[in-house]
């Protein structure tokens, strides 16, 4: 017997599931304190991360250019084991059976 799921018409989870807010609970705090006094928090911590990117610590530059450029994506490339290009696809080869029996049976 197959009960149904609830949902809120949308996709994902059903009705009161709210794992994925839960997530986000940290972060929504984090940015409430930042933003307070007219941003100087954020901006205080700006300045730190600035002035560390200035002095030549690689984290901080590294982060800067995450927020500015974004991060750069990540690519894979798949080689053999002699750094050739892998073959792709598949070949099929019909053989007659050993016994010269074609009937399928």
């Amino acid at each position: 017997m197959t009960l149904p799921i609830e949902t809120n018409n949308k996709v994902g989870a059903p009705e009161g599931n709210d794992n994925a807010r839960k997530g986000k609970m940290f972060y929504d705090q984090l940015r409430k304190i930042l933003v307070q006094n007219d941003q100087y928090k954020l901006r205080k911590i700006s300045e730190k991360l600035a002035e560390a990117a200035e002095k030549g610590e690689a984290w901080a530059i590294k982060e800067i250019m995450d927020r500015m450029d974004g991060k750069p994506v990540a690519i894979q490339e798949i080689q053999g084991p002699d750094g050739a290009q892998l073959k792709a696809g598949f070949t099929l080869v019909f053989e007659e059976p050993a016994n010269g029996n074609t009937s399928g049976s």
